[in-house]
């Protein structure tokens, strides 16, 4: 009976091993950007890879979850394989290879605005969305 009962629980604690996701893709550098703008200029472009780490195709989606921009401030991003303007809601990156890398990249037009903000993105694999990271853009502007 003892055996019977050790038997259950390392098979329990082999499909809990197993059933557990692993990481399809990382950060490639650092997680936070911090960009430094003079009155005027323009940030043409500010950006944070992530690559796939599988043998196979991946999907990332991404949403915004922070957003300080000032509203003065012309702002766009893109994705790998789509820009839009302004820093919208969330979307979805283009299939992602193998050993593929893709970005999230910010550009900020300031104007005559000075300040600062930060914009945080939380990206994950939409087949696995319990693993996830942010990424972090923060810029100011002089």
């Amino acid at each position: 009976m003892k055996t019977f009962f050790l038997s259950i629980y390392l098979f329990a604690f082999s499909c809990l091993l197993l059933g557990q996701s692993t990481t399809s893709f990382i950060v490639v550098g650092e997680n936070t950007n911090r960009e430094v703008v003079a009155k005027g200029d323009r940030l043409d472009i500010s950006k944070i890879k992530v690559e796939n780490i599988t043998k196979s195709t991946i999907y990332l989606a991404w949403e915004t979850v922070y957003n300080s921009f000032p509203k003065e401030w012309d702002c766009s991003m893109c994705q790998h394989g789509d820009c839009q303007i302004g820093i919208p809601k969330g979307s979805e990156f283009k299939a992602l290879r193998a050993d593929q890398q893709g970005f999230i990249a910010i550009h900020v037009m300031p104007g005559s605005y000075s300040g600062e903000g930060t914009v945080k993105f939380k990206i994950y694999d939409r087949d696995h969305p319990e693993y996830f990271e942010t990424l972090t853009f923060e810029v100011e502007v002089l």
